[in-house]
């Protein structure tokens, strides 16, 4: 009798080791895929900071440039498309980041 309940005791405690190693490996698992989509987002945000302050940059020399000469030329139209386009793809990155943290 005690050789049955020392199987039946060692047994439960495999299997309880077993599924708290099972829950925490899923636990870990999906903490994990988090944290790379969250570093994923944040190298894409980062890489849309770097485009905007580049298209800012150009539409500012385009400016001075304008100012100086006293006449508009195509670098200021080629700039203010750049930093449009720019900036319409900031408002879909920052609609997507926000509208997927709501779920």
């Amino acid at each position: 009798m005690e050789s049955m309940i020392a199987t039946v005791t060692t047994s439960l405690t495999t299997v309880i080791g077993g599924i708290i190693l099972f829950l925490c490996k899923r636990f870990l698992t999906a903490v994990q895929q988090r944290e790379k989509q969250h570093e994923e987002e944040k190298r894409c945000g980062d890489e849309l900071i770097i485009r905007t302050l580049a298209a800012i940059g150009k539409l500012s020399v385009a400016t001075g440039t304008a100012l100086r000469d006293g006449k508009t030329n195509g670098e200021m139209t080629a700039a203010l498309q750049e930093y449009r386009a720019v900036e319409d793809e900031v408002y879909r990155h920052l609609v997507s980041c926000y509208a997927s943290r709501g779920n």
